[in-house]
């Protein structure tokens, strides 16, 4: 097995472990600051759960299906790497959505106005909602978001509103979900104003001169993890890391191919992955990186001629409460809020199913939970055609779930980091769990550490 290290009188190279959009994008941060660096990816493909297919015309994600850029990372991403002219920002139609409630779909929309008109609640739930500012605060510590707006809003706003919103960003379960990390400027608001409702405003909002937006790509979301490959070509292997070990004042990374020796390491990989790599570490870190738990999603395409699709409704897509005993998550109306990623004559619908309430999927034949879900998915719409395409792919361990106690977990990967110089930890389970959230954290990592 090759050793391959830098000569003594040269800056070793950093070793970044991953080659999911953390790596992806930490390996441009570094490129950019001048720091020489080898990337290793197990797969043929980078990107990690960023998948993106064209099918006669119509462009699937069979992972992230929309990026939120808050403050023009992304933006900026996306211009160093050549794609530029290759976004594509969301239409209108994403700022109303639906929740299902007695089986039925639900208008939502971003005004005070709606809360008075949806018939999402009830008016008992509504005055609850209302009444929340004469609420007495509750207790600093740590607690579950559901538990948190329980207390806050009431047990329906929380059935019916709450848990879908969450179940379709986390896939997770909101009452072991932790509200410091999933809520933290709410959890702020009630210890500072004693209410959600007045610190909402009161509290100082930053101004930014970038606009907000929602944003994906021309060829799909996998065109942005391709772009940033293509430029850091030479400096990536395709190689499976057999183990990590802190050795001699630096890091061995031994791969079926090779081993690399250096004084610095980046691991951008899943904690569970990297818990099973490590070698030669004290302490609680492997057991944290453990205790780290991933819920499964299933992710279904389906793409109908456009005129068997007759919704009265435009929207982003719709949500649904887990209290509907539904197993479909929600669906998204991808044709509506992106229709230049439809062919002209077709409409493009994802499908959610999995998430923290439903790990048995993954005992289940993916046959067998597609066609429930398509059954579910037709008596809520009302599309009885058949789809010109059907596909569905499951991803066992997609999303990090941030549990109460998680701060704990943040102490120990810090503790580590300061024991193991050279040693860092990046990913969506550090540094949250979307595609724009890991750009940020990488881009942070590398200017905070390695920018001279």
């Amino acid at each position: 097995m090759n050793i391959l290290m830098e000569d003594s009188g040269e800056k070793r190279k950093v070793m970044v472990l991953g080659g999911g959009i953390s790596g992806l994008a930490t390996a441009w941060y570094l490129k950019k600051a001048g720091v020489p660096f080898t990337l290793i990816e197990k797969e043929d493909k980078v990107g990690g759960v960023i998948r993106s297919s064209e099918i006669e015309g119509t462009v699937v994600n069979f992972g992230p299906n929309s990026l939120r850029d808050k403050d023009g990372s992304l933006r900026a991403l996306a211009k160093d790497v050549g794609l530029e002219d290759e976004m594509v920002e969301i239409s209108e139609a994403f700022k109303t959505r639906y929740i299902v409630r007695h089986q039925e779909l639900q208008e939502l929309v971003p005004s005070p106005k709606t809360l008075f008109t949806t018939k999402v609640l009830s008016a008992k739930g509504k005055w609850r909602i209302f009444a929340e500012p004469f609420i007495s605060k509750g207790p600093e510590t740590d607690e579950s978001v559901g538990a948190f707006l329980e207390r806050r809003i009431g047990k329906e706003a929380v059935d019916y509103l709450v848990d879908p919103v969450f179940s379709g960003i986390y896939a997770g379960d909101i009452y072991q979900m932790s509200k410091k990390e999933i809520l933290p400027q709410l959890a702020e608001n009630e210890q500072q104003f004693g209410s959600l409702i007045i610190g909402a405003f009161r509290s100082k909002k930053e101004k930014s001169d970038v606009k907000p937006t929602v944003l994906s790509f021309k060829k799909g979301v996998q065109q942005l993890a391709e772009a940033i490959q293509s430029k850091l070509t030479e400096n990536i292997r395709h190689e499976k890391i057999l183990r990590v070990t802190n050795k001699e004042g630096g890091y061995l990374v031994e791969t079926d191919k090779s081993t690399y020796h250096s004084d610095q390491v980046i691991s951008c990989l899943p904690a569970h992955e990297l818990a099973n790599l490590l070698d030669n570490v004290e302490g609680d870190l492997k057991d944290a990186l453990g205790q780290i738990t991933y819920s499964p999603m299933v992710s279904t395409q389906l793409i109908f001629k456009g005129e068997n699709v007759d919704l009265e409704k435009q929207g982003f897509g719709f949500l649904i409460p887990r209290k509907e005993n539904i197993r479909l998550l929600g669906a998204i109306w991808k044709t509506s809020i992106f229709p230049e990623l439809s062919k002209d004559d077709h409409f493009h619908f994802t499908l959610m199913t999995g998430g923290a309430h439903d790990k048995c999927l993954l005992s289940e034949s993916i046959d067998d939970i597609e066609q429930e879900i398509l059954q579910e998915f037709a008596s809520l719409t009302g599309i009885k055609a058949d789809p010109l395409y059907v596909r569905s792919v499951m991803w066992g361990k997609a999303i990090p779930q941030f549990h109460v106690g998680y701060e704990h977990i943040r102490e120990v990967l810090k503790q580590a980091e300061e024991n193991y110089p050279g040693l860092y930890f990046g990913g969506n389970y550090r540094w949250g769990v979307s595609v724009p959230d890991c750009i940020k954290g990488a881009k942070t990592l590398v200017q905070k550490t390695f920018t001279l």
